[in-house]
């Protein structure tokens, strides 16, 4: 079964995880970082530039470099297995062409004849696959719940950050069951995907009725 896709600022915690610094971030998902651009030097910067991109439509700038790439990884690694058996048709038929027509198929665009090394572009196309599909899932999960948005942006304007590095939190008096929370990596803060248990309220002990008798 598929990890639900706990998005926190749709169920209402957010977060950010902590890693080692990197000086230059690599490339992810095909996906350059542009931290001068899209800053997350502080939980403030982070909060603004989520919403930046979301009203932007830049969903995969968001998922490559500022949602936590763990969660990213994991949600991507389970979405890739639905694609795996149609890449590798697809490539199959590509492969079984380009046998019967060797000068249609330029070098860079041939398909692999090694086993090995056609499972790995076929897992590489189903992993490309995957990250677009939790792209559309990211996208369909805050049109479906616009109300967290606004939150968000009411916590960026009058709300409270609490900063005890490599940690922070970020909350609104009025926004109940929303709670900002973030982590750094490096020198950047990255959004986590955490949802936070309501407390549960203990069960009152029922009062008997007086007027019946034992």
């Amino acid at each position: 079964m598929r990890p639900a896709l706990a998005f926190g600022v749709l169920l209402g915690t957010l977060a950010l995880a902590h890693a080692q610094p990197s000086k230059d971030p690599d490339p992810r998902y095909g996906v350059t970082a542009r931290v001068k651009v899209h800053l997350q030097t502080s939980p403030k910067e982070a909060l603004k530039t989520t919403l930046a991109l979301i009203d932007a439509g830049q969903y995969a700038y968001l998922a490559a470099h500022v949602l936590d790439p763990k969660f990213v990884d994991e949600m991507v690694a389970d979405r890739t297995k639905a694609f795996e058996a149609g890449a590798e048709r697809e490539l199959a038929k590509l492969r079984d062409f380009q046998r019967a027509n060797p000068d249609q198929v330029q070098g860079q665009d041939r398909v692999p004849l090694d086993p090995k090394a056609f499972r790995a572009v076929a897992e590489q196309k189903a992993r490309d696959l995957a990250f677009k599909q939790f792209l559309r899932d990211i996208e369909e999960k805050f049109r479906e719940d616009p109300q967290s948005l606004k939150d968000l942006r009411k916590i960026l304007r009058e709300g409270k950050f609490s900063e005890a590095d490599p940690t922070a939190s970020a909350g609104h008096d009025t926004v109940k069951g929303r709670t900002v929370h973030f982590k750094k990596i490096g020198d950047r803060w990255f959004l986590e995907n955490r949802v936070a248990e309501e407390p549960k309220k203990e069960e009152e002990p029922k009062k008997e009725d007086p007027k019946k008798g034992p």
